[in-house]
């Protein structure tokens, strides 16, 4: 894609959005509800038109194609099945549509039924599956047309959360195993972040970061992606920089991260965001001998088995943290926290942009 853009009723949903979906690669298109996700994976497909930019797929410009010839195949969030046909018929129409021979299609649907291990429902109609087995219906219809990129529209979305999970797992497998470039829009981190070989994140249709999920939660290119990915949400601070090595954030104050004392030497900016993740902040009952630690307060805490979420009060400021599970405090005991500096995150508090 170079330069896409689409707009509706002069209210822009995607904005001079480059992006380069390599050969075989799985891209997740992330972002918050009216980010442009649909609208940009609607473009690729045919079924909206640009206002401007090009869509290549290999070497061949396809704005001007039909969806039909641009050899794509879309699987949509509510599975668009026909329910008077059984699920043989519905993975079968597209070929036959494409006038391929009764004998070609008989195999490729039996050996794409065999692949989504649901050889035994082809003589079902839709409203004889569950939720999982439609979707499986659907991902055949795609896959038998043999199409050179697979466009999912939140496939997962209506089926319950043990389903999404098995589903999330057998989806990039199978993705693995036919080599099929696809482009998959999702509004969930954990989807994006677990099936993803590159994410693209985006926000009010313009591109914020494109890199593989491990790069997008370590290194986010901005505040907003900081803010997106990550569980509970990263803890993002308002300070000043004082005298190029001290960053006060009025209720305490914590040394500059060494990561960063060269870029802030560049950068005029002293109105920052510091970020820390919950997981990167360390909560400790007993007062600490080391220096750098933060008189705090629990405030509420929220056990989750494997762990306990920590809303830990410093002044005015909450702030999220994670303890092991067997952590053990009411709310108002007296704590102390330490940030681990070398995973802490800065951004210019009036571009947003990472300070590297």
């Amino acid at each position: 894609m170079r330069g896409l853009s689409k707009a509706y009723d002069d209210a822009p949903a995607v904005q001079g959005l480059n992006l380069e979906m390599k050969d075989k690669e799985f891209v997740v298109l992330l972002g918050p509800s009216g980010c442009g996700k649909t609208t940009t994976l609607r473009c690729v497909a045919g079924l909206e038109t640009p206002d401007d930019g090009e869509i290549y797929i290999g070497d061949r410009l396809v704005n001007d194609l039909d969806s039909k010839e641009r050899n794509v195949a879309m699987v949509f969030q509510s599975y668009a099945l026909y329910p008077h046909m059984t699920a043989y018929k519905n993975m079968a129409f597209p070929l036959e549509n494409a006038k391929v021979p009764e004998g070609e299609i008989v195999r490729r649907v039996n050996e794409v039924a065999v692949l989504l291990q649901i050889e035994g429902l082809l003589g079902r109609k839709p409203s004889q599956l569950s939720g999982g087995q439609r979707q499986r219906v659907a991902l055949g219809r795609a896959i038998v047309r043999e199409p050179q990129v697979f466009l999912m529209d939140e496939p997962l979305s209506n089926l319950d959360a043990k389903l999404r999970v098995h589903m999330r797992a057998e989806l990039k497998k199978l993705q693995k195993v036919l080599g099929v470039t696809t482009i998959y829009v999702t509004h969930d981190q954990v989807e994006a972040m677990t099936m993803a070989d590159r994410v693209a994140l985006l926000h009010k249709g313009v591109l914020q970061q494109y890199d593989g999920p491990r790069k997008l939660y370590s290194h986010p290119s901005n505040q907003f992606a900081a803010g997106f990915v990550g569980s509970p949400p990263i803890n993002l601070i308002e300070c000043d920089l004082v005298d190029g090595s001290l960053l006060d954030a009025a209720d305490f104050s914590v040394p500059l991260p060494d990561q960063f004392a060269e870029a802030c030497g560049r950068n005029s900016t002293t109105k920052l965001v510091l970020g820390v993740r919950p997981q990167d902040i360390h909560v400790s009952t007993v007062e600490p001998t080391e220096t750098g630690c933060i008189p705090a307060e629990i405030y509420t805490t929220e056990p989750l088995g494997d762990s306990t979420i920590l809303d830990v009060k410093v002044g005015d400021k909450l702030l999220k943290a994670i303890a092991a599970a067997a952590f053990e405090g009411d709310a108002g005991l007296k704590v102390w926290i330490r940030f681990v500096a070398e995973r802490t995150h800065l951004f210019d508090r009036s571009s947003g942009e990472a300070i590297a």
